[in-house]
């Protein structure tokens, strides 16, 4: 069976390849696709950026610190400050 698709919206036609590329294990074959050259280099400079700098990157996050519900609150009091200051 073959399908084809033409999606007009670029970041909803990544999102479906990258779905379809999950079930290539099990038999989907992607024809006719080809990735940008642009999205290809910077990609490609993200990996290596990564490989290169993982731990610092990991050692940075302070996610751990913060509970899940203080972030809420923090958003929560931006928000309506925000819509009652004005």
């Amino acid at each position: 069976m073959q399908l084809t698709i033409n999606i007009q919206n670029e970041k909803l036609a990544e999102k479906i390849i990258r779905f379809l590329k999950s079930f290539q294990d099990k038999g989907v074959e992607i024809l006719n696709y080809q990735e940008k050259k642009d999205n290809l280099v910077n990609k490609k400079r993200d990996e290596e950026f990564t490989k290169k700098q993982w731990k610092e990157i990991v050692m940075n996050t302070h996610s751990a610190d913060k509970d899940d519900d203080e972030y809420l609150y923090e958003a929560a009091w931006e928000f309506y400050n925000e819509k009652y200051s004005g």
